[in-house]
């Protein structure tokens, strides 16, 4: 399934309650709003360069490969940079796009 979003696209690849499996495409210059989930934990593999990721109010510059694992109730978000970048996101629990309660809207 794709589901596209103001920040950019996100391919879902396997999606059940357990674990869901997902690519989340980021166009350049574009956030994700500061967000948390209640019924889920995510963990993002990051694929490419150029991204930063915001965690609980820490702010971190990945290379492709970092891992962070965010536990629920835990705000974050994801900026590109210049060009973009991809995101393999694990969601383990219950995963649905009404569980993404928005701190800060997208910039």
């Amino acid at each position: 399934m794709i589901l596209e979003k103001s920040w950019g696209v996100i391919r879902e690849y396997v999606l059940n309650q357990v674990c869901t499996v997902r690519i989340l495409e980021m166009t350049a210059g574009q956030s994700t709003s500061v967000h948390y989930h209640r019924l889920r934990d995510d963990m993002w593999i990051i694929l490419d360069d150029g991204l930063e990721v915001e965690v609980d109010e820490k702010r971190y510059f990945p290379t492709a490969g970092d891992e962070f694992v965010i536990k629920a109730g835990v705000p974050h978000r994801i900026f590109a940079g210049e060009t973009g970048g991809r995101v393999l996101e694990i969601d383990f629990g219950f995963t649905t796009e009404d569980d993404i309660l928005q701190i800060e809207f997208e910039e």
